[in-house]
């Protein structure tokens, strides 16, 4: 199955007819190795980005342990994350991410976002892969928010129906944290908490036990800067 096939089946209008940059593939369990073989690739997505009305880039992770179990998407959501940190000085991690402060990923000066689809997720979950081992990581520039924002805002509520329709949990109140770190890795069981993937101690409590880590769930009071240390706008959000 490949991934426009898996996109049209999130029930997700914005997810169908998109324009998509060069794809990039990740063969091996080397992810770190390969995605530094791709900075040029994924950099000049970004600075085209907006011009060429790029809906999104589609980074394919072969290796069927890549997202086999959530813990395995956490710990490569981390070192995604970790390697982009290397490779590019506008995205870093937090230290002590809080979920109502603005964070987002940057990249050429086009911030995006994140979003998995991984073999890990049960049929009812809007990131399951429909049986395809592979796990797909989607950058989504935030131009294409912009540039959709008043038909996103119109058909939100449409967007919400339609998951509920078929059956896809959705948390809206998760979705819209300004804290893009709290949105990489959508939670399984129960959808309603955060996964803090950023924090190698976290394992799945549904496999570990309720100990094993613990999902965020509070919405702590925070600053409100953008990244770069100052008031900044803060770009549309994704409906979904």
């Amino acid at each position: 199955m490949s991934f426009a096939e898996i996109a049209e089946r999130t029930y997700c209008p914005f997810a169908r007819a998109p324009k998509m940059g060069p794809p990039a593939t990740i063969r091996t369990g080397e992810f770190e190795k390969e995605l530094h073989e791709h900075r040029d690739v994924i950099a000049e997505f970004f600075r085209t980005a907006r011009e060429k009305a790029y809906d999104g880039m589609v980074i394919t992770f072969e290796d069927p342990s890549a997202g086999n179990t959530l813990d395995a998407l956490v710990d490569l959501t981390r070192r995604f994350y970790t390697t982009l940190d290397e490779l590019y000085p506008s995205v870093y991690i937090q230290d002590d991410p809080h979920p109502d402060e603005t964070w987002y990923a940057m990249i050429e000066g086009e911030q995006f976002f994140v979003v998995s689809f991984a073999p890990c997720y049960p049929e009812h979950s809007p990131r399951h892969t429909h049986g395809d081992p592979r796990t797909y990581v989607l950058l989504q520039p935030a131009s294409t928010f912009e540039r959709n924002a008043a038909a996103i805002d119109r058909r939100r509520e449409r967007i919400h129906r339609a998951f509920t329709a078929a059956g896809k949990p959705y948390d809206a109140e998760l979705a819209n944290v300004r804290n893009d770190m709290f949105k990489a890795v959508m939670p399984i069981d129960p959808i309603d908490q955060h996964i803090p993937w950023w924090d190698e101690s976290w394992r799945d409590p549904r496999q570990w036990g309720e100990g094993a880590g613990t999902a965020v769930k509070d919405r702590r009071p925070g600053t409100d800067k953008a990244q770069d240390g100052g008031d900044g706008a803060e770009a549309p959000r994704p409906a979904a």
